[in-house]
């Protein structure tokens, strides 16, 4: 196929330095960044888990594409803080026992401010934000159970108290 009818698909390159033990740096588009264990399990504590790494991102994807949306929306974004929980159960990894070694649940506090929306735009926020934030549907296609918790506070004033969506 012609190269124009996959102008949107886009590769991403990352290449791995092993560092010994369990410590690497990881290359990604100009940027390098450590991974290791905590001295516990063998590492250096050098840097974070692949797996905090990846909570992170997660946190740092839905961040963004809040953000997008919002604009997309006009809506005016005040603030936003997102904290995640993630459980995962290590005797996988250990192989002491038949479990999956990745994260069987994530929770995420989103506590957003904006100016001048209604219930009805905030809404709209969180459809589009399930529907085409990369790293939700990757966790959601992974069958990882995800509860969303937005806080939703509107022209400085605590609107919407919890509202609960995954």
């Amino acid at each position: 196929m012609p190269a124009e009818q996959h102008s949107e698909l886009r590769h991403i390159h990352a290449t791995l330095e092993w560092q010994g033990a369990f410590a690497s740096l990881q290359h990604v588009r100009g940027h390098a960044f450590t991974v290791d264990e905590p001295a516990k399990l063998g590492g250096k504590d050098a840097g974070p888990t692949p797996l905090e790494y990846v909570l992170g991102s997660y946190n740092a994807c839905l961040q963004i594409v809040i953000v997008m949306i919002a604009r997309e929306l006009q809506l005016h974004v005040q603030s936003v803080e997102l904290e995640s929980v993630a459980t995962v159960d290590r005797r996988g990894l250990f192989g002491t026992a038949p479990v999956s070694p990745h994260y069987q649940r994530i929770e995420c506090t989103i506590r957003l401010g904006v100016d001048d929306a209604d219930g009805v735009a905030i809404e709209r926020l969180k459809e589009l934000h399930r529907a085409r934030c990369p790293m939700y549907n990757l966790v959601k296609d992974a069958g990882i159970e995800q509860e969303l918790t937005w806080l939703v506070s509107l022209s400085g004033k605590h609107a919407d108290a919890a509202v609960r969506g995954a």
